[in-house]
């Protein structure tokens, strides 16, 4: 039975925090002293360098909380986290975390050094390289932020795993997986490596800030920020993001990391293998939570290699003068090498024919400059 406990939390008050996160840990059956001398790894949510109230990354409060929990029982303590485009550091320092980590003396891991992590049961990924300083910790504390995302509808416990990869390798596996559920299978391969993979096996914690969310185009800073009160604490990631997707109200069917988790048996393999401690969900759910407009049709799995049903049937990025600086970060992150500068241009310029939709380029998008439009015959249908 996968333990999950829903805490109500309002705000980001440190005392409050702190014994909403150790009644999580209690509810779940986990001892904190079980980190007593042990080498710990936290793992935020740092897609990009911006600043808290937008929503985008894991509060620092919600970091702060963490940490000094965990400071109380080993000062051995590293971070390790990559975003997507962006150097690490000024990632850290925007998103509040750097005084954190100077008072409570936490490393910050290379992510560039990377070690292959071997999974040999795993469908279909079994060899992937990660940040080499998962191999060397005892406790991965997983810190996601519940967010909508245009590409997988939502992301959470599970696809915050994928930080657990250096830079722009994360932008080139859209390439190697550019539909749904081609990418859905990496990220549980992975999921499953990160569980099963290790020599010295890892335990797992899981600590959502779900205080404030993101809906809309999520996850970067097209998304809007929305009040949610929670804080989500459990060991399983599919059971996690299983709660976390009932609270705020998203069609379950369109997260693949859900559907095909439960499938995998990693943990719970339906929802009747969770109990949820804490507060309940009917009363703490949210009804007006916005959905991102995209997520492929309604989560069908169309032929993504014909340029022609793209175009036709599925949502397009699209990059709007008023509010692009021209910085380019698109074209960088893009894995398709479908964005390209063009001299007196206003935008960059896109291929749609090479482009596979993956939305990198929202995600990573300052400005929050890039919009979706609607394919042509999309309109013609209710998606």
């Amino acid at each position: 039975m996968a333990l999950i406990s829903l805490q109500k939390c309002a705000q980001y008050d440190n005392k409050m925090l702190k014994e909403k996160i150790l009644m999580g840990l209690k509810q779940i059956d986990f001892d904190p002293a079980e980190l007593k001398n042990k080498r710990v790894c936290l793992k935020p949510n740092l897609l990009m360098p911006v600043s808290p109230e937008r929503a985008v990354t894991t509060h620092p409060e919600i970091f702060r909380a963490v940490a000094q929990i965990v400071r109380d029982f080993t000062k051995d303590i590293i971070l390790i986290e990559s975003p997507n485009f962006f150097a690490l550091k000024p990632t850290i320092k925007k998103a509040g975390l750097d005084e954190i980590i100077n008072d409570l003396g936490i490393e910050i891991a290379d992510i560039n050094v990377t070690e292959t992590l071997r999974f040999p049961s795993a469908h279909r990924y079994k060899n992937i390289d990660i940040s080499k300083a998962f191999f060397d910790v005892d406790y991965i504390i997983n810190m996601p932020k519940l967010k909508t995302h245009g590409f997988t509808h939502y992301t959470g416990a599970v696809k915050n795993l994928f930080g657990v990869m250096p830079g722009l390798s994360k932008a080139r596996m859209h390439m190697r997986a550019p539909s749904q559920m081609e990418f859905t299978e990496f990220l549980l391969d992975l999921y499953g490596g990160l569980l099963n993979g290790f020599e010295k096996p890892k335990k797992f914690i899981h600590i959502m800030d779900a205080v404030v969310g993101m809906e809309g185009e999520g996850p970067g800073p097209s998304g809007k920020p929305k009040a949610i009160g929670a804080v989500i604490v459990g060991e399983d990631a599919v059971a996690l993001d299983y709660v976390a997707v009932n609270l705020v109200g998203l069609k379950m069917k369109k997260v693949f990391t859900i559907t095909e988790g439960f499938k995998r048996g990693y943990g719970a393999k339906s929802p009747d293998e969770i109990q949820v401690r804490g507060e309940s969900l009917e009363d703490m759910r949210i009804n007006d939570f916005k959905a991102p407009r995209s997520t492929i049709m309604g989560g069908v799995v169309w032929p993504m290699t014909s340029p022609t049903i793209k175009n036709l049937f599925v949502e397009k990025p699209v990059p709007r003068a008023e509010a692009c600086t021209l910085c380019y970060n698109c074209m960088t992150v893009c894995p398709a090498e479908a964005i390209t500068k063009v001299a007196n241009a206003k935008v960059p310029i896109y291929n749609y024919r090479k482009c596979i939709r993956c939305f990198c380029c929202m995600e990573t998008c300052p400005e929050a400059a890039i919009y979706l439009k609607k394919g042509v015959l999309q309109w013609l249908m209710r998606t």
